[in-house]
């Protein structure tokens, strides 16, 4: 064994690295995507002439129900002094699907997103989904000009191109994080509490300039188009192919790495989808957008029709838990790197500890919510409380994700993902089967029953299959792993060039490497 292998692994000097650079950068791209997909749920208010919608709806013979259990107040409609009216005729079924269309598109995406990002690395798949969705939602006055269709297909397609943000996020994370900074790399998922809340935020005061609502799909995506300038430059899929990075620091990060997809390997697809871990994963994961999407799609309807609090309190209330979510997010970065690196307990106890909080507690929110009636200082405590908890998705359940199969880093995360995200196309279907015709307190219960069950289960699943243990699949046989340089397996590009070794090596005239043996 050479003196450069046994020797400890030191890291370049200063404070800044370049690895920080890489996760600003991903932090900064998650919150511009989830920005451009937030932002329509706002400036849909004013895209739709509610009024008309109204004064058609009351020629027909629909009786309101009358809940003998309704909360005090009034509900507070827009009107000729409130929202402009826009120009579109679109009921509440075509609003639903256009704001489900991006789901569509989002859960199919991430299994191809995921092996591209293994197969060609993170750089390309993020510049491309990044690049496509930014046009895209600049192009969206566009397309809703066009017609219902022209704009269904323009959501579709954003979340297509979407689909394969997070699984390169993932590869990158695992190619570029050492081994004991995995959990602040973890930070990255900040990034889509602060994109939501400013979506939020900044959409409605775009929509009341002179610009209108078309302005904020302008700016959100010239946001994003900006963006892929600084990502084209400065990002590489790992650090063996930046360019500018300290040597000391590339060096120190291969060494502290363990297993980062550093080889050319076919997926194995039958035991990836035969793997009770991930579909331990699977489980947690749907229980976590389950309540993210119940948030986001559903949570305003609940405020209005069974709170009964006006438009502009609406707003504020439904943006809590994203913002106690982005808190929860920097609490729980805290607790897991702390839990890992003091070792009170074993990796994977941490891990279900965390995912714990993040589902148990958001069931006892649903039912504390259901119980409590009318009582809104509670209920908004508890939606408080909630988007903190699920915080956890983007801490542990990551990490457990590269712990069991860091080659396939990309393509887990696809598989996963594609599963969890079929519930942002779900919950709003299911919250209409018990709300759309009995806009009641009895009605909502149940939804947030429902999801308090979802939760307990889901999580007792985790709990029983889970593992931190590498799958066996993950490293080949040897026959496998020798095949696995040809054009079968993944081309894994993002390892074979401008590697700079720890050891002596020879490499080939087709880019793989060959240990000399002394």
């Amino acid at each position: 064994m050479t003196t450069a292998e046994t020797a400890t692994p030191q890291d370049s000097a200063g404070f800044w690295k370049t690895r920080y650079t890489i996760l600003l950068l991903n932090l900064s791209g998650l919150a511009i995507s989830y920005a451009t997909r937030v932002n329509i749920s706002v400036a849909i208010v004013n895209m739709v002439n509610g009024t008309a919608l109204q004064e058609r709806d009351a020629t027909g013979d629909t009786q309101p129900i009358r809940d003998p259990d309704s909360c005090p107040g009034e509900l507070l409609l827009n009107g000729p002094d409130g929202h402009k009216d826009g120009e579109f005729m679109w009921d509440k079924q075509m609003q639903g699907e256009i704001l489900a269309g991006f789901y569509y598109g989002f859960t199919v995406g991430h299994i191809p997103g995921g092996v591209l990002a293994d197969r060609l690395g993170g750089k390309a798949v993020m510049l491309f989904g990044m690049l496509a969705s930014s046009l895209l939602t600049a192009l969206t006055p566009l397309s809703a000009g066009a017609g219902y269709y022209v704009l269904f297909t323009n959501r579709v397609l954003q979340g297509l191109a979407q689909g394969g943000i997070i699984p390169a996020i993932q590869t990158i994370v695992c190619r570029w994080a050492p081994d004991h900074e995995r959990s602040l790399f973890s930070i990255i998922f900040l990034g889509i509490f602060i994109g939501t809340l400013v979506s939020m935020a900044v959409t409605g005061v775009l929509c009341e300039t002179i610009g209108g609502w078309p302005l904020s799909f302008y700016v959100f995506g010239g946001v994003g188009l900006l963006w892929c300038v600084p990502w084209f430059f400065q990002a590489a899929d790992s650090p063996s192919q930046h360019s500018y990075i300290d040597p000391t620091e590339r060096n120190y990060i291969k060494a502290t790495i363990r297993s980062a997809a550093k080889k050319n390997l076919p997926v194995p697809w039958k035991s990836i989808m035969s793997s009770p871990a991930v579909w331990a994963l699977v489980a947690i994961m749907v229980t976590f957008d389950w309540i993210f999407y119940l948030l986001i799609t559903s949570l305003p309807q609940y405020i209005a029709q069974v709170l009964h609090f006006d438009i502009r309190s609406n707003g504020i209330i439904s943006a809590i838990p994203h913002i106690t979510g982005g808190v929860g997010s920097l609490a729980f970065v805290w607790l897991t790197d702390f839990l890992l690196r003091k070792e009170f307990m074993s990796k994977m106890c941490s891990f279900r500890l965390v995912n714990g909080f993040g589902t148990l507690v958001p069931a006892a929110t649903m039912i504390i919510v259901a119980l409590v009636g009318c009582d809104s200082t509670v209920i908004i405590a508890m939606l408080a409380l909630s988007g903190f908890c699920t915080a956890t998705d983007f801490t542990s359940s990551y990490l457990n994700m590269q712990a069991i199969a860091p080659n396939y880093a990309g393509t887990i995360v696809g598989i996963v993902n594609m599963f969890a995200n079929l519930t942002g196309i779900a919950v709003p279907y299911i919250v209409g089967v018990f709300t759309n015709t009995n806009q009641t307190r009895a009605g909502w219960n149940a939804v947030f029953y429902l999801s308090a069950a979802v939760s307990t289960v889901s999580y007792l699943i985790y709990a029983v299959f889970s593992t931190d243990e590498e799958q066996p699949w993950n490293e080949p046989p040897p026959e496998t792993s020798r095949r696995a340089n040809t054009s079968e397996g993944i081309e894994n590009a993002a390892f074979d060039e401008g590697i700079t070794q720890v050891v002596a090596e020879e490499v080939t005239q087709r880019g793989h490497r060959r240990n000399i043996i002394p």
